[in-house]
């Protein structure tokens, strides 16, 4: 289930493009449009990952490409339906990532419409594996001197059929027999 909401959020994500120095919500049909007619759509987000605290790291690991977003997945605490389902509140930080300078933009105001339309994107975004998406809280960070790092949270309901067993009828014919008096 959590590979599965992490594929549908970078998904989703990978919606928001820039066409004329502004950032873009476009559906999956015009993007594949677009593809197919030869263009090349500039993404928003240029990188995605799980969370792995890779900010505090940032001057010794490698580089990756910005503007990012990195998932994490917050404590789960799950509750137990029956056959094996089991659902849960989940709360997903997305850490969002950009170069105080951005090339070619307006620097903080990218930023900014960076976090809102991330917030368009996926406010409402629900498949049949976890309930519309809310987003609850905004977190700065003024920790970097080059980075612009803001974790937005979000929280939807999770289901998790990983555990249900598949039922498996079998047919055989009955092997009675009856005695008559």
């Amino acid at each position: 289930m959590r590979k599965e909401l992490y594929k549908a959020l970078v998904e989703r994500l990978k919606q928001l493009i820039v066409l004329e120095n502004e950032i873009t919500f476009v559906s999956t049909e015009r993007l594949q449009a677009m593809k197919d007619a030869g263009e090349t759509p500039e993404e928003a987000i240029k990188y995605f990952a799980l969370w792995n605290r890779q900010v505090e790291f940032i001057q010794v690991e490698q580089p990756f490409a910005m503007p990012a977003v990195f998932v994490e997945l917050g404590k789960t605490k799950w509750r137990h339906q029956s056959g094996g389902l089991q659902d849960a509140d989940l709360v997903i930080g997305l850490h969002v990532l950009t170069k105080f300078i951005a090339e070619g933009y307006e620097n903080d105001l990218f930023y900014l419409d960076l976090l809102d339309n991330i917030n368009a994107c996926l406010h409402g975004f629900s498949s049949d594996r976890f309930s519309s998406m809310q987003r609850m809280e905004s977190i700065p960070c003024h920790d970097h001197e080059e980075i612009l790092d803001s974790t937005e949270v979000f929280t939807c309901l999770a289901l998790d059929d990983s555990a249900v067993k598949e039922t498996v009828k079998i047919t055989v014919a009955p092997n009675l027999s009856v005695k008559i008096e």
